[in-house]
């Protein structure tokens, strides 16, 4: 793994770990929202009244930070052939997060800092794939 690669990494995990413990949504920080977002499997009859589909999207959400781990820990110990799947497991990752503030509507400015720099941390991992898996000048 080059230098870049490295830094960018890094760069993702510090990020991902601040997206955790600074306010992601109205004050609640990242490792709450993440609490939330898995609550639909113990606690179902509180959203009972909400479709499958904002329900599955909610625990999507909450899985792509076991995808983030697995993905930064596959990047970094891994050989370099992986880095393409990681590349793109972690850019649709990023894709599901950013659909947050359209799903937000109007609550959406109640999105905080946190989120964004946790959702910043699944881009930098997908470039620190893309440093790794792009063909070395000869």
């Amino acid at each position: 793994m080059s230098g870049a690669a490295r830094a960018t990494l890094l760069a993702a995990v510090i990020a991902n770990v601040l997206g955790w413990v600074l306010p992601a949504f109205d004050e609640q920080r990242g490792f709450e929202a993440f609490v939330f977002a898995l609550s639909p499997l113990w606690d179902y009859r509180h959203f009972q009244n909400e479709g499958l589909g904002l329900l599955a999207f909610i625990v999507s959400s909450a899985l792509t930070n076991v995808l983030f781990i697995a993905l930064a820990a596959v990047l970094a110990f891994g050989p370099p052939r992986r880095a393409k799947p990681v590349l793109w497991a972690a850019a649709a990752a990023t894709l599901l997060n950013l659909y947050w503030p359209i799903l937000l509507d109007a609550d959406r400015v109640r999105l905080e800092a946190g989120f964004f720099i946790w959702v910043s941390s699944f881009v930098l991992l997908a470039l620190s794939a893309f440093l790794v898996a792009r063909p070395r000048p000869r």
